[in-house]
């Protein structure tokens, strides 16, 4: 078996003769012109050749993306989740992407798809309740080696413990950091806090990579998924970001991992044999620092632009109607759930002198004057006209528009409540 690292959560895996991609992301600029590859990228679309499987772990852009899929073979067997609502199957139909066979395949329910290839899939922890809606881990046996491609599904022990009952795995792939819009976005913070709460994030992201490391003892721990950078306007806020200028800050967690295990760190466009142990380029690990990554945008990446920025907002139009549309389609799925918190939202049109209070206790809107104190407790979100009109409208979720580091926010008192961030991926009209 081979793998040749793409990028990201891109990898081509051969195994004889045949090959298989998985998370296809190789085009730059997506979450609406955010996200770019960082370490830069050695290979193009063109050379990824013809496919035999496509394995696709969740809808995210930067796993899933259009701009490289409309590229590839389809012919190819696409492997994904079986799951209901099905969103990378929904991603498909909507772009018209037809491949001749899709293998849908219930968690934990392994399926043979070759006479050599065994796939499995591995839900998300049910405890995030957005990487569970969304996302999958694979495990595989091809050709006689165990794969597990955790991706962005960070493992959990549950998870774990059914993947040591049932396989033996030889190489794991494993996520070793994350992306979202804390602690760069926040205003509430000093530079001083934003950068120490990076690092404790990051230093549980990693301490969590060698712990999964020595639970399920493979031959090869890879780390893998969370390469990228954010490009353009907002760039000046990678310096805040919770996750690593490139993989191989892994090591000072992995050296205390004993038997059987070795650390396998590959540059952007290098292949591993598993069997001989050969790389291709037969080239040293090329360390990356912060400083190296801020050179590079600077060179390369300041000036791009984003979506929302390449067209203006007509003053017509209103936003105190967009928000109160929103909010009764957030009302109604807080009933469903039965979900009403005793926190406040505050959303800010920047530039308009607009503030709308959203308590999420009521049904209400209220506008309010920006120059008088917000009741606590409260996040408050600063976004352009032209972003606050396609996230109301729904073209933009506030997911990604955190992960775009898009959004600025101001949260009394500094408490996380996931509740609230679920929620708030419902507000739009």
């Amino acid at each position: 078996m081979r793998i040749l690292n793409l990028g990201g959560a891109t990898a081509i895996i051969e195994q004889g003769g045949k090959r298989m991609l998985t998370d296809p992301w190789l085009d730059d600029g997506i979450f609406h012109g955010a996200w770019y590859h960082y370490p830069p990228m050695k290979n193009s679309i063109e050379d990824v050749g013809r496919l035999d499987y496509i394995f696709i772990s969740h809808i995210h852009e930067d796993h899933c993306s259009a701009g490289t899929i409309r590229y590839l073979n389809r012919d190819a067997e696409l492997i994904i989740a079986d799951r209901t609502p099905n969103f990378v199957e929904r991603f498909l139909q909507m772009h018209g992407f037809r491949f001749a066979k899709v293998h849908k395949v219930k968690p934990r329910e392994p399926v043979r798809i070759a006479d050599d290839l065994l796939v499995d899939i591995v839900e998300a922890d049910p405890a995030n309740e957005m990487a569970y809606a969304v996302d999958s881990a694979l495990v595989m046996n091809w050709g006689g080696t165990t794969v597990y491609n955790a991706n962005d599904c960070q493992p959990y022990p549950d998870g774990i413990a059914y993947i040591k009952q049932h396989y033996q795995v030889d190489v794991a792939l494993l996520p070793y950091s994350g992306g979202s819009g804390y602690p760069a976005c926040y205003l509430n913070l000093s530079e001083a806090q934003k950068a120490e709460r990076a690092q404790q994030i990051l230093q549980s992201r990693l301490a969590s990579f060698g712990r999964v490391a020595r639970e399920i003892a493979p031959r090869w721990v890879m780390p893998f998924a969370d390469q990228y950078v954010i490009a353009g306007s907002r760039s000046h806020l990678n310096r805040h970001v919770s996750h690593p200028p490139a993989p191989g800050v892994v090591r000072e967690h992995f050296e205390d991992i004993p038997g059987r295990s070795e650390l396998l760190l590959l540059n952007p466009g290098q292949s591993f044999d598993f069997e001989t142990g050969a790389r291709s380029p037969d080239a040293p690990y090329e360390e990356l620092t912060a400083d190296d990554r801020e050179a590079y945008v600077a060179a390369h990446l300041q000036e791009k632009s984003y979506d929302h920025e390449g067209f203006e907002l007509s003053p017509a139009v209103s936003f105190s109607r967009l928000v109160r549309y929103a909010r009764q389609r957030l009302w109604q799925d807080q009933q469903r759930r039965k979900s009403f918190p005793e926190w406040n939202v505050y959303l800010d049109i920047d530039g308009r002198n607009e503030r709308y209070c959203i308590d999420l206790r009521t049904p209400e809107v209220e506008d309010v004057d920006p120059a008088m104190a917000m009741d606590q407790p409260y996040l408050r979100i600063v976004m352009s006209p032209t972003l606050a009109a396609l996230v109301l409208i729904g073209h933009i979720s506030i997911n990604i528009a955190d992960a775009a580091l898009f959004l600025d926010y101001e949260r009394v008192p500094d408490r996380y409540d996931p509740e609230i961030y679920v929620l708030l991926n419902m507000l739009r009209c």
